[in-house]
């Protein structure tokens, strides 16, 4: 994965991202609370959040703050299947810059079958979701970054065709596989290089 670390927020955050990607912003509006990116070959998008940290994600602890944060983005994306394959609490310890002394990160992969845009769920695509959570609770904030990558195109989708896709198992599985690598070193080349963006 070639990539290059992106000021995000006013430069207020840094991020690796694959230089395949293109700011989404430069096409379309995107809420001030993230940063979107997409690869228009393959439609593999990254996407970073700030918001706050509610008291019902606090009070789950890591792992089932996660999988909530899993859970809530396939009820966005009205995702017909959502399954979780792998959840590390402690990826804190392979961050390359230090967050809050209170801090937490965790990562999660599955796959969620997902219709584009207004296309019937018999349509739905396979897509791996890659999912970094940052929790800040001094600044009351989380930081997600969510990576997605469509491994299987189904042939009824408005995509099928348009865009570089797997064609065999095996394809699937190593794009699968070089994908969690990548969100990995994206993940943890997460900074935070000015605490004011939340408010303190």
């Amino acid at each position: 994965m070639e990539s290059t670390i992106r000021p995000l927020y006013g430069g207020m955050v840094e991020l690796l991202v694959p230089q395949s990607m293109t700011d989404v912003s430069d096409h379309r509006p995107v809420p001030d609370h993230q940063e979107v990116f997409s690869d228009g070959l393959t439609d593999q998008s990254l996407i970073v959040e700030v918001v706050e940290l509610a008291n019902e994600v606090r009070e789950k602890g890591k792992r089932e703050a996660a999988l909530w944060h899993f859970k809530d983005l396939a009820r966005a994306n009205e995702a017909t299947e959502a399954t979780v394959s792998y959840v590390d609490t402690a990826f804190r310890e392979h961050m390359l810059s230090a967050l809050t002394p209170e801090s937490s990160v965790t990562l999660l992969h599955g796959i969620q079958r997902v219709a584009k845009h207004r296309d019937d769920v018999s349509a739905a695509n396979e897509v791996l979701i890659c999912l970094c959570e940052a929790t800040l609770p001094e600044h009351d904030t989380e930081i997600l970054v969510t990576m997605n990558t469509p491994l299987r195109v189904s042939e009824g989708s408005s995509q099928f065709g348009q865009i570089q896709a797997p064609l065999t198992e095996e394809e699937r599985e190593r794009r699968a596989a070089q994908a969690v690598e990548d969100f990995k070193k994206i993940a943890s080349s997460l900074k935070v290089a000015d605490y004011r963006l939340f408010g303190g």
